[in-house]
């Protein structure tokens, strides 16, 4: 059944497996896992994709003109697999999935950046903004509140040296 439905943005075999009840993990709603037999979260489950426990078996092709590829789930392969952890088991999967990521540590940095005003159709440039903030990532946290994007045009920032 090879080929690519243009209209669907998807591959054949791809709305073959929808009509199979497997789709991507963004698909995947409350309903649509209450229907394939899961009795947990949402929550869990995506913890549960995301951390390996519950592995994609297929992808297929998808998103319109770039052909991606995108990893496709079974909800009763999720169920299988948790009904063959113990009572324990269970539980300790559950309190992590609970669990926030431990917060990236950033680097302390100060720059300036430029601030804007006039129209969308004519920008004009108001003057620039000097700012303390942490880095995490490709973002710049402010200080002061709010974050702007480390990498964009209009930013100039440095480390801050530690004494």
């Amino acid at each position: 059944m090879a080929g690519y439905d243009l209209d669907f943005g998807m591959s054949n075999n791809a709305i073959d497996a929808y009509s199979n009840g497997v789709r991507p993990l963004s698909r995947w709603t409350v309903e649509l896992l209450r229907e394939g037999g899961w009795k947990e979260t949402r929550t869990l489950a995506m913890y549960l994709a995301k951390s390996g426990f519950w592995p994609s078996l297929e992808w297929h092709h998808s998103g319109g003109t770039w052909f991606n590829e995108v990893k496709f789930y079974d909800v009763e392969y999720l169920v299988e697999r948790w009904d063959d952890l113990t009572e324990a088991e269970r539980d300790e999967r559950r309190g992590a999935a609970k669990c926030k990521p431990k917060a990236e540590e950033g680097r302390k940095v100060s720059g300036h950046f430029t601030i804007w005003g006039g129209s969308r159709r004519r920008p004009t440039k108001m003057g620039q903004q000097e700012f303390t903030g942490i880095l995490r990532g490709g973002w710049i946290h402010l200080d002061e509140g709010g974050r702007k994007k480390a990498s964009g045009n209009h930013i100039h920032w440095r480390d801050i040296k530690k004494d």
